[in-house]
């Protein structure tokens, strides 16, 4: 942590962005609009993968869980063509219809601010795909909620997630003494948050998932992969924020982390996996 402008230079001098030829999708699409209104990794390019995972039709129904400030929603609506429910905890559901109208979408999207971990005030079998980017891993393993979710999803339906993970599992050890790039303090006026009981120790290596989701019995895992190029996606956008002078904190401890994955495991990075309804 704390280096100087000169050092975070030097190292962000050596990054290489993702080759944005493997990208077709986002060729109409400028930087800025590829991480705006983004949270966690990816951006839009983990969007695209799991996309291209999923399939969709025009018409279909999709229930998307923590859809954050919208931007996956508009992105599945405009280049997808299907209706989206779009159901967030901390973003409101006028700043999003708004958001949705200003792009020209509210006809497709319906925004819900509600706890997806509670009952949903959905019918049964009433949705195509489920699909959550950089959330599940915060509530998915909760006792009882993957069934409650599955039954809004018609037979065949699938389930879409891709987010941040980890390249191995935390070891007994590390349990007990994290390692300082998962284990620290945010700046005020959050510096009571636990980032590793908040946050990391709720993160799982791909293989982990796959495996939760075949032992419920209720899915069959179709695809399960690591992006070969989450690392140059997380280096573009640790870029991006220090070009952009966007969360410092955030810069210094990525580049921790990223020089700590290195030679350590686990290390960050991202995955898309998609399950159909059995």
């Amino acid at each position: 942590m704390n280096r100087s402008t000169t050092e975070i230079q030097k190292i962000i001098s050596t990054f290489r962005p993702p080759a944005r030829a493997d990208y077709p999708e986002l060729d109409d699409y400028s930087r800025d609009e590829i991480y705006h209104d983004f949270f966690g990794g990816g951006g839009m390019y983990l969007m695209v993968q799991m996309l291209r995972s999923l399939n969709l039709q025009p018409g279909q129904k999709i229930l998307e869980l923590g859809c954050g400030k919208g931007e996956t929603s508009v992105y599945l609506a405009q280049h997808s063509g299907v209706q989206v429910k779009a159901l967030d905890l901390w973003t409101s559901t006028e700043f999003l219809t708004h958001k949705f109208s200003a792009r020209g979408v509210n006809s497709q999207i319906s925004a819900i601010q509600v706890d997806v971990t509670r009952q949903l005030p959905f019918l049964e079998n009433e949705f195509d795909a489920i699909f959550c980017m950089n959330s599940f891993n915060f509530y998915g393993d909760t006792p009882g909620f993957l069934p409650q979710l599955l039954t809004r999803l018609k037979p065949g339906g699938k389930l879409c997630i891709g987010s941040e993970v980890l390249s191995a599992e935390f070891t007994p050890e590390q349990l007990d003494n994290p390692p300082y790039v998962f284990s620290f303090s945010l700046p005020a006026p959050n510096d009571d948050v636990n980032v590793f009981t908040g946050d990391f120790i709720k993160q799982h290596t791909p293989g982990w998932w796959r495996n939760f989701f075949q032992a419920s019995g209720l899915l069959e895992v179709e695809t399960c992969f690591e992006l070969k190029d989450a690392e140059a996606i997380y280096q573009e956008l640790v870029r991006y924020e220090y070009e952009n002078n966007i969360d410092a904190f955030d810069v210094q401890i990525c580049l921790d982390q990223i020089e700590w994955g290195q030679s350590h495991q686990p290390r960050k990075t991202l995955f898309v996996l998609t399950a159909r309804k059995i």
